[in-house]
């Protein structure tokens, strides 16, 4: 499964909204370096092409670039549970990806966005594990990382299959799933333009309703939720979809299985990174506030307890 590169329309279109003389990355990814190498506690092995990424993914910003990175070495250091035994071709990875699919589509949209797609195939509840799951998710996302820049990402959810017991085991109230969500949106530079909910049933506005004040109202104004895949198309191109949605990418099973075998491409890879990508909290000089990005304790204007779904 290979990342196509924009097209020289998309191309001109990321420009248009993000661009940075070629000569200054250069500069700015030569200060990254030497500021990596000035923290005792941080490695500094992560070759120029990711660091440029990183930087682009931060709007080219040296001091966020700065902040994401300590924390995705900080995560790697204290969250095992997601990112030691990353091994591919383990009986855990495996059986996730017979279990649910999670791809990303090898076509850009118009704009330049990269799509993400999640769906349940084994509807048992007991299958469902987070842990499990964000552990592939930020494999793929470091997979990423090697490979390609988009300007942003478009997230779709899949309700097929999801039960209210499903639900209760990824609610933003458990330590668990807080935990999982820094990892996945603080410790990268990938930024986040929609999230899209399709086959979505009747008790999907209820459920929202009760997740909605744990979440920043910027996340919450990404959110929209479909009950057909017409709605869908409104928002994505449609040839770029799976089969399964009207497209011509290829079907769920096709691009689930490319990418289980992309990440088993990886193995060595992974099992370098395993040893060298993550801080030394014991030399940190000084302590990081946990962040919260994703949540908050308080309640945020808004929410979906005026949810239409289209």
């Amino acid at each position: 499964m290979s990342l196509d590169p924009p097209t020289p329309e998309q191309l001109k279109l990321m420009r248009q909204e993000l661009y940075q003389d070629p000569q200054i990355t250069k500069e700015d990814v030569k200060r990254l370096r030497e500021w990596l190498q000035k923290q005792p506690h941080l490695p500094s092995h992560m070759e120029d092409e990711r660091l440029e990424r990183f930087l682009y993914g931060c709007k080219f910003s040296l001091e966020r670039t700065k902040q994401v990175l300590d924390t995705y070495y900080r995560v790697r250091a204290t969250a095992p549970e997601f990112f030691s035994g990353r091994d591919p071709t383990s009986e855990e990875l495996q059986r996730n990806c017979r279990d649910m699919s999670y791809f990303v589509l090898p076509k850009l949209t118009t704009e330049g966005y990269r799509v993400t797609i999640f769906r349940l195939n084994n509807v048992e509840v007991d299958k469902f594990n987070m842990q499990e799951i964000t552990k592939r998710v930020v494999m793929c996302l470091d997979v990423r990382l090697k490979e390609e820049k988009c300007l942003s990402n478009i997230m779709i959810i899949d309700f097929q299959n999801f039960t209210l017991q499903h639900f209760a085991r990824c609610s933003p109230t458990l330590a668990g799933v807080r935990k999982s969500m820094l990892c996945v949106q603080d410790a990268f530079p990938l930024r986040l333009h929609q999230v899209h909910f399709t086959n979505c049933s009747t008790f999907v506005d209820k459920v929202a309703a009760a997740f909605t004040p744990l979440l920043k109202e910027k996340l919450v104004k990404k959110f929209f939720f479909h009950s057909n895949l017409e709605k869908l198309h409104r928002y994505v191109n449609k040839d770029i979809l799976p089969e399964e949605y009207g497209g011509k990418a290829g079907t769920f099973l096709e691009l689930n299985d490319a990418w289980r075998r992309k990440l088993e491409s990886y193995k060595k890879w992974f099992q370098e990174e395993e040893k060298v990508s993550k801080s030394d909290e014991t030399k940190r000089l000084k302590k990081l506030k946990e962040s919260s990005v994703l949540i908050q304790d308080t309640s945020v204007e808004g929410s979906f307890r005026k949810l239409v779904i289209d």
